[in-house]
This record gives structure tokens, C-alpha cells and sequence, in this order.
């Protein structure tokens, strides 16, 4: 195994077959349509199992096109069990109002996989003032894990076994200390002062810090209010995905990354290892490495600091109020 791929794992490969019967649930994953993309391989594993699966999309044709992808490539899914999600996560109200019609639509919510995100890209804002970068990779979740929740919590209460995986990244410990989520303004910092890629890696690692952070703070609310449901954020590994092709210029960098497949495990073992649910204390509000490893030594001091948790989550929840009352 190369160095980099390594750098990335923190435990042996988890048996995709170790996923257990998941016949009578409900799974969202968004981000999901891209065929070599971590999304759709976690959800056409989910559907392997038997979980009734929506796919995340921007548009329904984008969708659908996915779920014909995985009718296609296994035809032992059945074709009831496979439903879109679609909702374009550079538009708040969108991604409001379609996790409203998921609730309309479903009677439970066993298993979310916020996993739609954009990669490393220049400080472009959309109009509220806000990163694109931010709004796509840290506020939409936001919206639509908040959205969910009822369900979320009405699921718990049947099954006992409700998971939130948000995945996050690496780049959240290259960020330079005392980072702040205290005002609009504050999803905008650049940390970087050099020309090239280096101040956008640092502005996916502050969206990518903040799906930590929104990770940890959601099992705190969680389990204040009794609710038993495990939230856990992670890192896939170093995974060779259209996305990263696309941002290393040049895939023969990525030759020893791990496959789409591979970096769906850890994903996968979030969202349905019986392990995580038997050692609760140890995984919920967890930050996982591959393959499915808590690992603080990975994360940032700001990734730990529950006061900033705390933080950014009543900033966004003004700002998110802002927005969608416009």
C-alpha cells in the first residue's frame, strides 16, 4: 500500500458483507449520482442490504439516471426500494423545502448520509454574501439535518437505531488555531496568503471543520434531550473520485488513492456497523478515519472545542433564519 493511501487509514478493511439486514429502512444519501462517486456507491451498498435508499441529486434527471445506474449494475435491488432526493445544495430553500416533502413522503428515517460537498475552489460568494464552498458543504447540511430532525427523532423512538453520518475531512487540521464561526464574515476568512491551490484547501478544510463541529454538537442536542440517535462525522481517505481528478489536474497523482468503493466503507461502517451502536460512547459525536477508527489525533484543537460547536451552530441557525425568511 502506498505512503499516501497510509497516511489516510486507521484501521484494517471492514467487510462490506459485515452490513447487516437493513429490510424495513429508510436511507437518504445525497450527493449520490455520480457512479464513480463515494454517494452512490454508499447507496447502492445500502440497497444491496435491503434499505429502502433515496438518492441525492441537483436534478431529478440526474437522479434518476443514478437509480437506473443501480438497477442496471445489480439486478437484485428492487426497483420500490430505490426513490430521489433532488435538491440543488447551493439553494437553502430548495434543500428546505425538499427535505419538508421527504417528510411528507416517509414515515421514517433510518440512516443520513450528508455527503454531497464541493472540493477545494476559490472564494466565490452566492447571493447572501456567503462562500459557495460554506453554503454547499456546511449550511445545506445544516438545513437539512435540522429539517429531518423530526423524523429523525420519531425514527428513534421505533427503532432504536438511527444514524446521521456527515462526512468531513483531514483538511480540517491544516487550518491555523482560534478559528471563529461568531458572524457572517467569519465563513469567509481567508487562511491562506499564498497565490494557487493552497488558499482554497484551507477554505474546504474550514467547511470540512465545520461538518465536524455541526457533527459533535448535534449528539450533544441529541443526547440531551434523550434522543437515541448516533451522529458521527469522517474522513473517507484519500479517495479517487471525478471531484479529486478534477482538483489534482492530473489523475496518475491519485493512482494509489483508494477506489470509490473503498472509500465508501467508512461511510458505510457509520451507518450501519452493529459495533457503533453496542460502543455508543466511543462513536457517538466520534470523528472516524478509515475504516471506521475514532481517531482524535486526527482532528484540529479547534475540532475539539465544544465552545465552538456551540458557536457555530447559533450563528448558522440566525443566518439560515435570515435567509429563508427573505
Amino acid at each position: 500500500m502506498a505512503d499516501f493511501e497510509r497516511d489516510n487509514i486507521r484501521g484494517e478493511i471492514w467487510d462490506l458483507n459485515l452490513i447487516p439486514n437493513l429490510e424495513g429502512k429508510v436511507a437518504l444519501v445525497t450527493g449520490a449520482n455520480v457512479t464513480t462517486g463515494l454517494g452512490w456507491n454508499t447507496a447502492t451498498q445500502l440497497a444491496l442490504k435491503g434499505a429502502k435508499v433515496y438518492i441525492g441529486a441537483r436534478s431529478e434527471d440526474k437522479a434518476r439516471e443514478a437509480v437506473n445506474a443501480v438497477l442496471e449494475a445489480f439486478p437484485s435491488v428492487q426497483k420500490d426500494n430505490l426513490g430521489i432526493f433532488v435538491a440543488d445544495f447551493g439553494d437553502l430553500k430548495q434543500v428546505k423545502a425538499a427535505a419538508e416533502r421527504f417528510i411528507a413522503t416517509e414515515s421514517r428515517l433510518d440512516i443520513l448520509v450528508n455527503n454531497a460537498g464541493l472540493l477545494a475552489r476559490p472564494l466565490d460568494k452566492e447571493e447572501n454574501g456567503i462562500s459557495v464552498s460554506m453554503i454547499t458543504n456546511h449550511f445545506a447540511v445544516f438545513v437539512l439535518t435540522t429539517t429531518l430532525l423530526p423524523l429523525i427523532k420519531k425514527t428513534a423512538t421505533i427503532s432504536g437505531d438511527v444514524r446521521i453520518v456527515t462526512l468531513s475531512s483531514t483538511t480540517q487540521k491544516l487550518l491555523p488555531p482560534s478559528v471563529r464561526f461568531d458572524s457572517k464574515e467569519s465563513f469567509n476568512i481567508e487562511l491562506g496568503g499564498m497565490d494557487g491551490m493552497y488558499p482554497n484547501l484551507l477554505r474546504y478544510g474550514l467547511s470540512k471543520l465545520a461538518n465536524l463541529l455541526f457533527a459533535r454538537e448535534l449528539q450533544r442536542r441529541l443526547d440531551e434531550e434523550g434522543v437515541n440517535a448516533i451522529s458521527v462525522s469522517l474522513h473517507p481517505g484519500g479517495v479517487k473520485t471525478p471531484g479529486a481528478i478534477k482538483f489534482a489536474g492530473d489523475s496518475t497523482m491519485l493512482k494509489d488513492c483508494l477506489t470509490p468503493l473503498q472509500g465508501s466503507i467508512t461511510p458505510l461502517f457509520a451507518a450501519t456497523a452493529p459495533e457503533v451502536l453496542k460502543n455508543k460512547d466511543k462513536y457517538a459525536g466520534a470523528f472516524l478515519m478509515p475504516f471506521g477508527v475514532p481517531s482524535p489525533q486526527d482532528e484540529s484543537q479547534d475540532a475539539k472545542d465544544p465552545g465552538l460547536a456551540k458557536e457555530l451552530w447559533a450563528t448558522t441557525e440566525k443566518i439560515v433564519a435570515d435567509i429563508l425568511n427573505k
